[in-house]
């Protein structure tokens, strides 16, 4: 076939849809195990081809989904599959934004906690801070709004400091002083 097919579905006698989704790799054992069939060949086997549309879509990324819609009937018998845009829920977004980064921070600080840590109490008190608005942060986010996970504003660890805005990236600086060399 010279098209690019995404799946074949079964025909009823009427040659509407019927069952379900059959992959290109099973088609080559309906059609008496050869790939040397055509759209006509695949019609009269009751089977007709489902093209993909030319939609270009990453899943995973944002705060939509793309998901299948209807498939759409062409004039040659075969049928193309067409996509729908759809919001993630709230509970996807802050899973795909957040979670992962938010409880990987707060289990990289643990130790901080703990009765022999090598920190100060003052240092320990900041550490508690820190995780406990890393715990808040879900709560202060509109997931509403929020498109990627960039709009996350993460709370800063204790000792690290802002770069300044005007600081060039590309200077090295003293692992020591954190004063550029």
């Amino acid at each position: 076939m010279n098209y690019k097919s995404v799946y074949y579905i079964r025909l009823d006698e009427n040659n509407e849809p019927i069952e379900g989704l059959i992959s290109a790799q099973n088609m080559f054992y309906v059609m008496d195990s050869s790939w040397d069939f055509n759209l006509e060949d695949c019609l009269a086997a009751g089977f007709a081809p489902v093209l993909d549309s030319d939609r270009d879509y990453l899943n995973g990324d944002g705060d939509r989904e793309v998901v299948m819609g209807a498939m759409e009937k062409n004039e040659d018998g075969s049928y193309t599959q067409l996509w729908v845009d759809e919001n993630i829920p709230v509970a996807e977004k802050r899973a795909r934004f957040m979670e992962r980064t938010r409880l990987n921070l707060l289990s990289q600080s643990d130790w901080t906690q703990v009765v022999d840590s090598p920190l100060s109490d003052e240092e320990k008190a900041e550490y508690a801070t820190y995780r406990q608005t890393l715990r808040d942060l879900p709560s202060t986010i509109n997931w509403d709004t929020i498109q990627s996970d960039s709009e996350i504003n993460w709370p800063r660890q204790p000792g690290i400091e802002t770069p300044a805005e005007d600081a060039d990236p590309t200077t090295p600086l003293d692992p020591e002083t954190g004063e550029p060399l």
